[in-house]
């Protein structure tokens, strides 16, 4: 396959043919390739411009054929984004939120290009596969309807009346098989298969080669159509869950091009405002605090079948504050009408007289201590707000202090 070509990029910006990005520039069939893709619901993760794309909230990785844009999270000065240390950055946060796994990537023993974190994801699976081929895949029963030269199993009238009217030497036979066809089995191997259309490192591709050749070659699945809530794993196929859970995220953000036939699509994207709460409120779960209660994503009735849910409640010493987290970058400490109204709504329904703005720290702006909401309402209770600045970046990589960062802030002192 013919070399890729890389784009480094930050959520929502503006990227037209021509300038550069990564290693070289912006091209027109960069932007035919993106611009293709461009259908209604792809539109939350990028806008098609005049002869340019405009990226959205959403960071992670896109391959179309043989290009690769990578989003990276911005929460820098302009001008001062690392794009390499903002990679590392947003790699570290996928790990500690659980959404790649990182004791196997060492037991890979792969070389992975330097900028693609797509490479990651195709290096746990391939290991997760690698692995179950080593234990020995399972076979089961299934049945299967097939028009064959002999008879077999149980003749199926209206298909054979169908199908074979003017061939009776044929039989429409539906009959049990033991073999590979379970569906752990498809996932996988359809997700073998749509891998192979796309340029990776030549480590990645020499293994998948390899695997492709090892594995059975079995009838394609729709992901879409799998729900993972309603697989089954049993006995013998609990050793599975990995590997399923790795071909599903794979499969399910494949596309492939039905109109060019030569240049299929994956990506691996999620919201930063998501992943910025979930890191913030995995911090905070993760300390030894006696006494430290933290939930996340409670829900109070608020008008008839609508719902409000602050993004994280946290109770300590009989204080009770509520959380939200905004991935925005602000230039000083003045959040906006629309957070302050909703902050004040969360402490009324959750009894919090505290509200906490959670902010990453970009512009090197100083907390917002409490300010108290001017009135409250008839039979509410007083409530104040502040805002957190909490800086992402510390020591050269992800800060992973920024649970103690916002306990410490809040006046919270564990008890001797």
């Amino acid at each position: 396959m013919a070399k890729p070509d890389y784009i480094q990029v930050f959520e929502h910006q503006r990227l037209l043919v021509g300038e550069m990005a990564g290693s070289g520039p912006f091209t027109e069939a960069h932007f035919q390739a993106l611009a293709r893709y461009a259908v209604p619901e792809w539109e939350k993760y990028y806008s098609v411009l005049h002869r340019g794309i405009r990226f959205s909230k959403y960071v992670g990785v896109i391959q179309v054929g043989g290009l690769t844009v990578e989003i990276l999270p911005k929460a820098s000065r302009p001008g001062e984004q690392d794009q390499r240390l903002w990679q590392h950055v947003l790699l570290d946060m996928l790990r500690a939120c659980r959404l790649l796994k990182a004791d196997q990537l060492p037991a890979a023993g792969l070389r992975l290009r330097p900028n693609s974190i797509l490479d990651h994801y195709i290096a746990v699976f391939l290991e997760e596969v690698e692995t179950l081929l080593r234990q020995g895949i399972t076979r089961e029963y299934s049945r299967r309807s097939e028009n064959l030269p002999v008879l077999k199993g149980r003749l199926l009238f209206h298909r054979q009346i169908r199908e074979n009217l003017a061939h009776a030497e044929r039989f429409f036979t539906e009959h049990g098989r033991y073999g590979y066809e379970h569906l752990f089995n498809r996932i996988i191997s359809s997700a073998l298969q749509a891998l192979r259309q796309f340029p990776m490192a030549p480590a990645l591709e020499g293994k998948l080669q390899i695997l492709s050749q090892q594995f059975p070659l079995l009838p394609p699945i729709d992901a879409g159509q799998v729900e993972w809530a309603r697989l089954s794993f049993g006995r013998k196929t609990e050793r599975y869950r990995s590997a399923v859970e790795a071909a599903l995220l794979l499969l399910r953000q494949y596309r492939p091009d039905i109109r060019a036939g030569s240049r299929p699509l994956i990506a691996i994207l999620f919201d930063m405002n998501l992943l910025f709460e979930e890191y913030v409120f995995r911090q905070l779960a993760n300390l030894r605090m006696d006494g430290l209660q933290v939930y996340r994503q409670l829900s109070r009735p608020f008008w008839e079948r609508r719902y409000i849910r602050p993004d994280i409640v946290l109770e300590y010493g009989g204080r009770r504050f509520v959380l939200d987290t905004k991935w925005k970058a602000l230039p000083r400490a003045s959040p906006n009408m629309d957070d302050l109204r909703q902050m004040f709504v969360y402490a009324q329904f959750f009894d919090a007289p505290h509200g906490v703005l959670v902010y990453p720290q970009t512009y090197g702006v100083a907390d917002l201590p409490p300010v108290p909401y001017s009135k409250a309402p008839s039979e509410g209770r007083p409530a104040d707000c502040r805002a957190l600045f909490v800086d992402i970046i510390r020591n050269g990589g992800l800060n992973r202090g920024i649970g103690k960062d916002i306990i410490s802030a809040l006046g919270v002192v564990q008890k001797v």
